[in-house]
């Protein structure tokens, strides 16, 4: 059949559940954004190839689904390298397709440099799997296999180039070329993960530690059921609170960076951990092997294929967490030894003690100014809903505070750029949680310097019609690293940021704008923002110097 290879990319996303694409156009890639419109699915602009990748990043975070950008070549893929490298840290399904240059182009064409696979090496190992494609009929093969690559075991980014004649010229692409069967996710054998059980039902001091596999499966319910099951503390990942509900009276708190005193009295006294969700070789299992004492037994159970572990380990089990846990949870329903009291109850009211001594410390700085960010997090929380999503950023305002001082009552609501800790996430990834899910609230949480990076993105949030709240912590600094500055005894430079009125720029780009500098207007602006129907952005002036929590408290 002969259509222009953009138009045949365009089916084959379609033909696997695609409802809306990020883009940023150029020549290379219009005959795709064109096939897409006309079978009725959303071309979505972004303003920057890199909050095009952050977008697909953050559907594919709400969704399961793996989330599309489209990008032309060089420049436009370069720049999306930063989201896919994010995506990869979150282990999150999304695809980027880009244009490339043909693989016999001359140096220094545009958009290319010398060697034309370039592209290609620059995404491998950033992404589970980088290729190019330079004969047309490989097209829809190397696509659907993107799918099943991008969903499969540990999910994440995949990145196909496209060779720009491809794209842009008539194609003959046989009909059979667009056949393809998925391939399914396989669970481990029940005598694996029976065996990693036992590691924990023959403890007295156990626990969870529950991680992002668990959210990217989609089976919070289940690691809940296993926590009950126990009656054991749970303790999460610092840069993934929302793995478990933070309500629940099993959640001892996180670690990681900052940790919580009762997720570090609940791992140092554990004599048996079943780690959910936390890939073996991991920054995050490293943690967990060094709060733990060298005595402890560790079971994990994870999405990916075997590697070594950070840690000790008395059983690593691979494979497929919606199928695992259910049949986990369904055994840990007939009678199990109980988790000790004495333990347990320790643990909760550690948990109760610190709670306290954050009451105490917002009382005395609830009237401060500039304002204290403990303040907007309390209104925040007193205010939304209790599955209202959070975006998040590098830095203070998107990550210390929303880790140390928000309770994430329904999990994957905390959508972030941590590990890999990129700036200028929050705007992008609200536009897409509203798109994804619009009865919902949405609160992205940044810093002055973050939305210096990521304001052109109040554009699409007004060309979308969506309603997300921007929180602006503006304290005219780089705050986190002015902090270590002062703290460690450097000189106080590169960190200071001219005082911006975001509220005024928010303004010019068709969205609203409110300035709030006295600390007894944020909760009524909160309630008003979020009752609103178009994007408002709370410009709020905060103190650089507010201690966090995790430093006061912990």
């Amino acid at each position: 059949m002969d259509n222009s290879g953009g138009d045949a990319v365009a089916r084959v996303l379609v033909e696997n559940g695609v409802t809306e694409a990020y883009v940023l156009l150029g020549n290379q890639t219009v005959d795709v954004a064109d096939g897409l419109d006309s079978r009725g699915r959303d071309v979505i602009t972004a303003r920057h190839e890199y909050n095009a990748a952050v977008m697909a990043d953050t559907y594919g975070r709400l969704t399961g689904d793996p989330g599309i950008a489209l990008t032309v070549a060089g420049p436009g893929a370069t720049n999306a390298l930063t989201g896919v490298a994010q995506a990869y840290t979150a282990a999150s399904p999304m695809i980027l397709v880009s244009a490339v240059l043909p693989k016999d182009a001359p140096t220094e064409s545009l958009h290319g440099v010398d060697d034309p696979f370039f592209l290609e090496k620059a995404f491998e190992p950033a992404t589970k799997w980088s290729t190019q494609v330079h004969d047309a009929e490989r097209v829809p093969d190397a696509l659907n296999r993107a799918f099943d690559v991008a969903t499969r075991g540990r999910p994440g980014p995949v990145f196909v180039g496209i060779d720009e004649e491809i794209l842009m010229e008539s194609v003959d692409i046989p009909e059979s070329a667009f056949e393809w069967t998925p391939v399914s996710d396989t669970p481990p054998s029940p005598s694996a993960a029976t065996d990693a059980l036992e590691t924990v039902t023959n403890a007295e001091k156990r626990m969870l530690y529950v991680g992002k596999g668990v959210l990217r499966s989609f089976s919070s319910d289940q690691a809940v059921a296993i926590a009950e099951a126990l009656e054991c503390p749970v303790v999460c990942p610092r840069h993934y609170p929302d793995s478990f509900p933070n309500d629940h009276e099993l959640f001892a708190g996180t670690v990681g960076m900052s940790d919580h005193p009762a997720a570090v009295g609940a791992l140092a006294e554990a004599e048996a951990v079943l780690s959910i969700g936390v890939r073996p070789s991991s920054h995050e299992a490293a943690v967990l092997d060094d709060r733990t004492s060298d005595e402890v037994e560790i079971a994990y159970l994870h999405s990916g294929q075997s590697e070594f572990p950070q840690s000790s380990a008395a059983a690593v089990v691979g494979g497929d967490l919606a199928t695992t846990l259910p049949a986990i949870a369904d055994t840990l329903a007939d009678e199990v030894s109980k988790t000790d009291g004495d333990y347990r109850d320790t643990v909760q009211a550690e948990r109760r003690r610190v709670e306290d001594e954050i009451k105490s410390y917002l009382d005395s700085v609830a009237e401060q100014t500039p304002i204290h960010p403990l303040v907007i997090m309390d209104a925040l929380r007193d205010v939304t809903d209790d599955d209202v999503i959070l975006t998040g950023d590098a830095g203070a305002a998107g990550g210390a505070w929303p880790n140390d001082a928000f309770e994430y009552r329904t999990t994957n609501t905390f959508q972030h750029s941590r590990l890999y800790d990129s700036m200028g996430f929050p705007v992008p990834a609200g536009n897409v949680a509203k798109l994804v899910e619009p009865e919902r609230q949405v609160v992205n949480l940044i810093g002055d310097g973050g939305m210096l990076m990521c304001n052109m993105e109040l554009v699409t949030a007004a060309a979308t019609e969506t309603d997300a709240v921007t929180i602006v912590m503006n304290d005219a600094k780089y705050g986190m690293i002015w902090n270590y500055q002062q703290r460690d005894g450097h000189a106080e430079v590169a960190t200071d940021i001219p005082q911006v009125d975001f509220a005024t720029m928010a303004e010019t780009m068709g969205v609203q704008g409110v300035r709030i500098e006295d600390p007894a207007a944020v909760r009524h602006a909160l309630e008003e923002a979020l009752d609103a129907d178009e994007h408002v952005v709370l410009d709020i002036v905060t103190d650089p110097a507010a201690d966090y929590v995790s430093r006061t408290v912990w």
